[in-house]
């Protein structure tokens, strides 16, 4: 009986144990104090950015270890603790939700409507056809530098359709130069190719546009998000690029599809009329010929 009892009270430690296993290693700082730590970087980074050209690195550097020592974290702590969330997006992308809050952003939700409806205002039906994670973090280090994307087009793509891909830039360096590319590149049907490339190096709202002003069609739809390295910076510094609240909005032009199908409707009509004037031309023509044959026999 008691060997029964034994058993029973050593599965259920093992269960309690193992339910109680943290999510996180333990030599990563925890999502609330990252989360406090990467608050006050943002507060650090808004300061020195006050300052001359001349003085805002020092200052954001100097800035930024006094936030360190502020929550008793070294370097080293805080920069792997930036690898395992970089490699974990979503853990990140939590956290940086919660910062979005506390420094007055404005969750995706809150805004999509209102792109929507502004975007509809301005060119007719809108659409966000992006298919990818809402956000990214990117270190300047391979194969975490980078992140591609293919969009599906389907039917609902209509000729003269304009694309914006839009995102929020947050950079946490502590030094080195800035500088995230953007590209967006889109096929139509006759295989030419429309691409625009964006560099990002600042705490900002960024947008891309591609137009089919040829009124060809859209048949493909790619694009790559990457994170340069400086290489005479440190390695063992924060480099840190999140993009946030990703969308890619698909416009119908209401007026060029309208001058479009007018286009085309004056073209079949033409090609109408040129039909039937071929087919009075032939008649003529089969009237003549029996003229002149009647003419013959008699």
């Amino acid at each position: 009986m008691s060997r029964k009892l034994n058993r029973i009270l050593l599965v259920g430690g093992l269960a309690v144990l193992c339910s109680c296993k943290p999510s996180i290693p333990r030599d990563v700082i925890d999502p609330d104090d990252m989360e406090d730590i990467l608050y006050d970087y943002h507060l650090a980074d808004a300061a020195a950015n006050l300052n001359s050209d001349s003085t805002r690195f020092y200052n954001a550097r100097l800035y930024q270890l006094a936030v360190l020592k502020k929550h008793g974290v070294t370097e080293a702590q805080f920069d792997s603790s930036m690898v395992y969330y970089t490699r974990h997006t979503e853990k990140l992308y939590a956290i940086y939700e919660q910062l979005a809050k506390r420094i007055g952003g404005v969750p995706e939700s809150e805004t999509t409507d209102d792109g929507l409806n502004r975007y509809s205002m301005e060119t007719g039906e809108a659409a966000n056809v992006w298919t990818g994670e809402r956000c990214y973090a990117f270190i300047p280090k391979a194969p975490f530098n980078k992140q591609a994307f293919v969009i599906p087009v389907d039917s609902s793509y209509h000729k003269g359709d304009r694309l914006i891909l839009e995102f929020d830039a947050q950079f946490l360096y502590q030094e080195g130069v800035r500088d995230g590319i953007a590209i967006l590149a889109t096929r139509l049907s006759n295989d030419s190719v429309i691409t625009r490339t964006m560099h990002m190096s600042s705490n900002i709202h960024y947008s891309l546009e591609v137009f089919d002003d040829k009124m060809v069609g859209i048949k493909d739809i790619r694009g790559l998000f990457y994170l340069n390295r400086d290489r005479n910076a440190t390695l063992t510094t924060t480099k840190v690029m999140i993009l946030n609240h990703i969308r890619l909005m698909r416009l119908h032009e209401k007026e060029k599809i309208q001058q479009q199908q007018e286009k085309e409707a004056a073209a079949k009509q033409d090609s109408v009329k040129k039909d039937s004037i071929r087919q009075d031309s032939r008649r003529v023509e089969d009237g003549k010929r029996e003229n002149i044959q009647i003419i013959n026999k008699e």
